[in-house]
């Protein structure tokens, strides 16, 4: 199976979860993450904002603020292709964009990602070694090499498994599940 296939079953598969039950798993997930000493002590954090069926990561960017934490979300930049963290202000600051995700429109620069001192990452399914199938592009992989920012993949349970990589797939440091936190570092 390829990867394309593998990204199509998983979207089929996590599509059929239901939504009473993705709140249920969202709601653990974050109260494992915002218990994490290391997620508390960040000052510099860089968060997905989750569309679809994603782990949703709303409240976290709530609880962000309430923490007064730097906030940065991911931006696509198509050429050459990266994947920039652009300061977020709001949520009426936000526009939709490529892959119909939600982006502040780049009034401030982007922060260097060597800057960051955490980073939750999106994935479709991970593997225990901190391996993800995306949905394509390689913009995260590439963007993790770049930091030295610990690393969090948010993840229902029933979607860590055994995943095929490749050379330049590059891992998170650990995962946030609705059963806990699962670590490789």
């Amino acid at each position: 199976m390829t990867k394309e296939e593998l990204r199509q079953d998983l979207k089929k598969e996590r599509g059929k979860v239901p939504r009473h039950r993705r709140k249920l798993w969202d709601r653990a997930i974050f109260e494992h993450l915002s218990a994490l000493p290391r997620y508390a002590q960040a000052q510099k954090v860089m968060i997905y904002l989750s569309i679809g069926w994603e782990v949703d990561t709303w409240a976290l960017v709530q609880d962000l603020q309430a923490r007064g934490k730097e906030i940065y979300v991911p931006v696509v930049q198509r050429e050459p292709r990266a994947l920039l963290a652009a300061p977020f202000v709001s949520r009426e600051d936000l526009v939709p964009a490529a892959f119909g995700i939600l982006e502040p429109a780049l009034r401030t620069p982007p922060i260097d990602a060597g800057k960051l001192d955490f980073v939750v990452v999106p994935g479709l399914a991970f593997s225990e070694g901190g391996f993800r199938v995306g949905y394509g592009g390689g913009y995260y992989d590439r963007f993790l090499a770049t930091t030295k920012a610990q690393s969090a993949g948010l993840v229902y349970r029933s979607f860590v498994r055994e995943l095929p990589t490749d050379p330049w797939d590059h891992p998170v440091d650990f995962l946030v599940t609705e059963d806990g936190v699962l670590g490789r570092k």
